[in-house]
Order: structure tokens, then C-alpha cells, then sequence
């Protein structure tokens, strides 16, 4: 009976982790405007998806941190805390590329003389 107990609470913690994991959504990239070539109505419009992305982002780092917290302490491996920083300096590294990506279309925008 007791070894029925546990295989029970041990499929319950089980089933209430997978959500948690599916509920963290990636962000989608984000298209950005040629700069050389845009108008400054889509430059501002592009730096408020670029900041919506980054706050996206931030969000989805907060949610692989309590996903992580959330975890079971038998499911608290090396591999699954690897795996959480490798899903996290991703996210950072996203962030960076979208912001320099942004930042080289201001560039040329200002270039152009816009």
C-alpha cells in the first residue's frame, strides 16, 4: 500500500512538471527594416517590437527560472540545472543578437541621412 502511495505522488508531481515546461513560449524572432531604406515611422515602430521582444525574453528567462525552482528535488540533476543554463544563455544570446541587429538598422538609417 505505502509503495502504491508513492508511485502516486511521484505521477502527480510528474504530470503537474510537463505543463510547467510547456507553459515557457520562446519568443518569435523579429523582423526588422532595412535601415538604409526606411522611414522613420518604421524605425519607431521596429524599436517597439525590438523592446516587446526583450521583454518577451525576460519573461521567458523568469519562467525557465521558476520551472527550474519548481523542479522536484530528485529532479534537480546535474543534466536538468546543464540544460537550464544552456536554455537561459540562449535566451541572452538572442536578446543580444536582436538588439545588435536593431542597432546596425539605426546605424544606417542615420547614415542615409534620415
Amino acid at each position: 500500500m505505502h509503495k502504491f502511495i508513492m508511485t502516486a505522488v511521484l505521477g502527480v508531481a510528474f504530470a503537474f512538471s510537463t505543463p510547467a515546461q510547456a507553459a515557457c513560449e520562446y519568443p518569435a524572432d523579429v523582423a526588422l527594416p532595412d535601415g538604409a531604406k526606411a522611414t522613420e515611422a518604421e524605425m519607431n515602430a521596429a524599436a517597439t517590437v525590438v523592446k516587446k521582444y526583450i521583454a518577451d525574453m525576460d519573461a521567458y528567462m523568469a519562467c525557465l527560472d521558476a520551472e527550474q525552482t519548481a523542479l522536484p528535488v530528485e529532479q534537480q540533476t546535474p543534466e536538468a540545472k546543464a540544460l537550464h543554463v544552456k536554455r537561459h544563455n540562449a535566451a541572452v544570446d538572442a536578446e543580444e543578437a536582436i538588439a545588435g541587429r536593431f542597432n546596425d538598422q539605426v546605424k544606417a538609417f542615420k547614415a542615409a541621412g534620415k
